[in-house]
């Protein structure tokens, strides 16, 4: 069910299909990483989109780690569908955001996780396009799920002698999130958020669809007719599609007979 929440500062917060969503713009997110910054508290934003909705439903402590998280931002056009209002901010585009902002403001950056390399040449990516910006990376484990106790302990480390106040991590949902929430509180950071291809789409090793696909909502569809791997996932989409219209059906039921 989609039900509305009350206004918090510029942004509202909706309920998703038992998932919290926020609906806020990237200048009011990048404000509140701000004033995050400037306290001792470590956040943790979330992306989720229609297909972390329906790994939610069966997935008590993703659905959890998503609920509790400092911002879970609207990554993905069914959710604004879903909701009937609010624009869509995907995860890639708050990550170059936040990037800028910490070159500007002279935070540093840690990019985790990634195959093949891609974080080191998403890093130096960054780095062009933001002369001023502090920003370190490592690859750690291909199978984040086997990993190590060592491993982990290296991988700390490596976060934490760099001392960045982000950390983005790509290992994919739900893995990424539950790698953070699991670690933050070993972590030297100030905000940490899960990415997922974002590093393959910096790299330049996958082509984001062109601004045009963006604005109509299409970009679901561009990544999976260059990924064609990808159309066992969008089952999840058919899914979630169903689950929210029979949802408003039952409400339009209920308005139109009386129930509540």
């Amino acid at each position: 069910m989609v039900k509305q929440g009350k206004k918090l500062r510029n942004y509202r917060t909706i309920n998703v299909l038992g998932v919290k969503v926020d609906l806020i713009s990237l200048e009011e997110t990048i404000s509140r990483v701000d004033n995050w910054l400037d306290s001792n508290k470590k956040h943790q934003i979330t992306t989720p989109n229609p297909e972390q909705i329906i790994i939610a439903q069966s997935d008590y402590r993703f659905k959890k780690i998503i609920n509790n998280s400092a911002l879970a931002i609207a990554d993905g056009i069914g959710l604004i569908w879903a909701a009937g209002r609010g624009e869509r901010l995907s995860g890639v585009d708050l990550m170059t955001a936040l990037c800028r902002r910490a070159s500007q403001k002279g935070w540093r950056v840690f990019l985790l996780g990634g195959k093949k390399r891609a974080a080191a040449k998403a890093a130096q990516q960054l780095k062009k396009e933001n002369r001023n910006l502090k920003i370190s990376f490592y690859q750690s484990s291909e199978n984040i799920q086997k990993q190590k106790t060592s491993e982990l302990k290296k991988t700390l480390s490596r976060i934490n002698h760099f001392q960045p106040e982000l950390l983005f991590v790509a290992y994919g949902a739900p893995i990424q999130e539950k790698w953070i929430a699991a670690n933050l509180g070993q972590l030297k950071i100030k905000a940490a958020m899960g990415v997922g291809g974002a590093f393959d789409y910096l790299a330049g090793r996958v082509k984001r669809a062109p601004v045009f696909w963006r604005k109509l909502g299409l970009e679901w569809l561009w990544r999976l007719i260059q990924q064609p791997w990808r159309w066992k996932r969008q089952q999840r989409l058919i899914k979630f599609i169903f689950l929210i219209t029979k949802e408003k059906m039952n409400t339009a039921k209920g308005f139109l007979f009386g129930g509540k």
